[in-house]
């Protein structure tokens, strides 16, 4: 209880010095985004091993970039000081959480556990939006290729169909035709260009081979087989999704089990709940298994990313 004191005493000097200080909410998130993004100086030898890949990052830092990253695909990167700031507050919660269950074995396992649930959830929505642009990419293109080699003019194929395209690829193709009819009718730059806006490896080779077409226009039968690669993914997909559907769901079944076999256990043995979370090896055991569930999480969501053909 004293620990708790002290621990409630520290926040509100902490928010008192907010106040005083006047830090407004924005410097506040800001100030996350530095601290989670804050490189410590490294030396030359551990430099050259992370180019060569020699040397692997830490795995949460892995997952700080990539939460990054997603959002920075998907034009939100505005949220990521907000989504540090969550996290930081969850960290916080899992720690005080802990310190009310007297169970000082879980601290760390909540604070770290807790800290990285926003970033997991920033990695789902990532997978989402990218089987959501595997499944347009492959409607938009099978359509614009179609046109394309009836007509072989990119342009009008695409002013064909751009009624149909739906977002998030929409803006990138509307962009290609404003800027072919008014600004640059250089085709091959603005291939080029529209490449780098979406990230996906099937869509670069699309781009590639369409560039090739300019130059010579019997390259446009190239162009099918590489829109075919799309439907093979969304087929392997859709097996994969469904073997994984029932690992997940026992996974889930699982944790929520776990979770409540300690309340439960209240009731059917007092005894054996005094033990769970008053004696050490009760509380170690408690600690162990809240570390084996985020552990479980953090891999459950790694093997349910999105499938990709690469080149």
């Amino acid at each position: 209880m004293k620990t708790l004191l002290q621990l409630f005493a520290f926040l509100f000097l902490s928010l008192g010095i907010v106040i005083l200080l006047e830090i407004s909410r924005k410097e506040f998130i800001q100030g996350m985004e530095g601290v989670f993004l804050w490189k410590p100086k490294k030396k030359l030898k551990t430099r050259v091993l992370e180019a060569t890949g020699k040397k692997k990052k830490n795995w949460f830092t892995n997952l700080i970039q990539e939460s990054m990253i997603i959002l920075q695909l998907n034009k939100k990167e505005k949220l990521f000081p907000i989504t540090c700031a969550v996290a930081t507050i969850l960290s916080l919660t899992g720690v005080l959480l802990a310190l009310l269950l007297q169970n000082y074995y879980l601290v760390p396992v909540l604070a770290v556990g807790f800290l990285m649930v926003p970033f997991l959830y920033v990695k789902i929505l990532g997978f989402r939006m990218k089987k959501l642009l595997n499944e347009e990419l492959e409607t938009t293109l099978s359509i614009i290729t179609t046109s394309y080699i009836r007509s072989e003019n990119i342009v009008d194929a695409m002013e064909e169909n751009i009624d149909y395209v739906n977002a998030p690829i929409h803006d990138v193709f509307q962009q290609f035709i404003f800027e072919a009819n008014l600004i640059n009718p250089d085709i091959r730059k603005l291939i080029r260009k529209m490449k780098k806006k979406i990230d996906n490896d099937t869509f670069g080779e699309w781009c590639d081979a369409l560039v090739a077409c300019q130059d010579d226009s019997k390259l446009k039968s190239t162009l099918l087989p590489i829109v075919k690669k799309l439907s093979t993914v969304r087929v392997v997909s859709a097996r994969l999704d469904t073997m994984l559907y029932e690992p997940v769901k026992e996974y889930i079944t699982m944790v929520i089990l776990v979770v409540l076999n300690v309340p439960l256990m209240y009731f059917l043995n007092k005894d054996w709940f005094r033990i769970l979370v008053y004696q050490k090896s009760g509380k170690i055991t408690l600690a162990a298994c809240a570390g084996v569930i985020f552990f479980s999480l953090f891999s459950v969501i790694k093997i349910t990313r999105p499938i990709e053909y690469k080149r």
